[in-house]
């Protein structure tokens, strides 16, 4: 039979009912669905970001590496008093009053007053505290009663000597006119030496039991801790109702002074210097104190004493510096800073005056010209500055546009320009 081509199938007519609905829906796969050209814009538009990304990565990458950004050094600018920029050492201690004492009693005994209170100012001999001494004031009255009976027997000795005296001449008298016996007048002669000398043993024992009243005024008197100079009560060491005891270490011993007593006008800073230091230092030499407590101030000072004696241990050589001009905010054991000041420096006043400083390695221009490089973020601005004062330890005071506070480059680079984006050193 001849080859004929294969018919060709339809599909089927749909079977009638809701079998023939259910095949009617079935979807067709046989042909696939194309994207919507929005769709593959957007996908193009998506590649191309990736590609722009990745080439701005790349270049930053390799500008980073062919023209990296200056590297430059910042340094703050200070607002400081000329004492401070002057200063040539500095040293840290603590305040004490050069006249300070632990005022205690002679002798042991429990507290009975004390009549002032931490901050009062008393004058030499003031009552500082009182001990117990009611058998002192008893041994007193004792003793008192002791003089009166003396000076009754005194008296009573001198009537005996007066009353021997007068027999003595009227025996000398009857003697003489022949009347009387030698047996007689050697009598009346006996009797007025033995008055004499027992009149002189009673004004030895009056003055023996004077002296033994002052000696009971004296004890009295100990029992009283009077202030040995003008000051200020710093601290209370003791109360009312505790004991103390000449020496006194602790509780075992009891307390060994009451009050502390210091003179607030005329304070110091004790402080430590090392010994590679010391040559720069000499008694006389002036100074500038910080005192951590009076932020807002700086005291006059003068180095007082260089001590005589180094501690091989820890090197170093202990120094007292004399503040000048103390007020009623400074007291002893608060905290200081000592700038020591070279022979020359200015005058009291002027070195309490504040100006700006900056470094003098950022300083660039000559003449009137002359600039700074400003860092702000990591860009750098010029700003004009001229000079008020001579360079020390590194610093200048200037005047211009500086304020204090600001980070300036240090030794800039000779191709900086306004502007321009730097890279600080780590």
């Amino acid at each position: 039979m001849p080859a004929t081509d294969a018919p060709s199938r339809s599909p089927a007519p749909p079977k009638p009912g809701l079998r023939g609905d259910l095949a009617a829906l079935k979807i067709d796969r046989s042909q696939g669905r194309r994207p919507s050209w929005p769709a593959r814009l957007a996908w193009i538009v998506a590649g191309l970001a990736l590609l722009a990304a990745a080439a701005g990565a790349g270049y930053w990458a390799v500008q980073d590496r062919l023209f990296p950004l200056p590297v430059v050094k910042a340094d703050s600018v200070r607002i400081m008093t000329l004492g401070q920029a002057r200063t040539t050492l500095t040293a840290t201690g603590y305040l004490e009053s050069r006249w300070q004492a632990a005022v205690g009693a002679k002798v042991p005994g429990r507290i009975a007053n004390i009549p002032v209170e931490e901050g009062d100012e008393v004058k030499a001999g003031d009552v500082l505290a009182e001990l117990e001494h009611s058998d002192l004031d008893a041994m007193l009255a004792s003793r008192k009663v002791a003089v009166a009976r003396a000076e009754a027997e005194l008296a009573e000795a001198e009537l005996n000597l007066q009353q021997a005296k007068r027999d003595l001449a009227r025996e000398q008298g009857i003697f003489q006119r022949g009347a009387g016996t030698q047996a007689t007048l050697d009598r009346a002669q006996t009797t007025y030496d033995a008055a004499a000398a027992v009149q002189q043993a009673q004004v030895a024992a009056v003055e023996a039991a004077k002296a033994a009243v002052v000696e009971a005024e004296e004890s009295i008197r100990n029992m009283f801790i009077y202030a040995p100079f003008d000051g200020t009560v710093v601290t209370k060491d003791a109360e009312k109702g505790e004991s103390i005891m000449p020496g006194g270490m602790g509780a075992s011993s009891g307390r060994g002074s009451v009050i502390t007593l210091a003179k607030l006008d005329e304070l110091e800073v004790d402080t430590d210097v090392k010994e590679d230091y010391l040559s720069q230092l000499h008694e006389g030499q002036p100074a500038q104190v910080a005192v951590d407590a009076v932020p807002d101030r700086r005291y006059n000072g003068r180095l007082r004493e260089i001590i005589p004696m180094g501690d091989r241990t820890r090197g170093i050589v202990k120094v007292k510096v004399s503040i000048l001009d103390a007020d009623d905010r400074l007291f002893p054991e608060l905290s200081a800073t000592v700038h020591f000041l070279p022979d020359e420096a200015e005058g009291a006043e002027a070195a309490q005056q504040k100006g700006v400083f900056a470094p003098l390695a950022a300083l660039q221009g000559e003449g009137d010209d002359r600039f700074v490089w400003v860092l702000e973020t990591n860009r750098v601005r010029k700003a004009a500055v001229k000079p008020a004062g001579e360079a020390n330890d590194g610093l200048v005071q200037v005047t211009g546009d500086l304020v204090g506070g600001e980070q300036v480059v240090v030794n800039p680079p000779p191709e900086l320009q306004e502007g321009a984006e730097v890279q600080l050193a780590e």
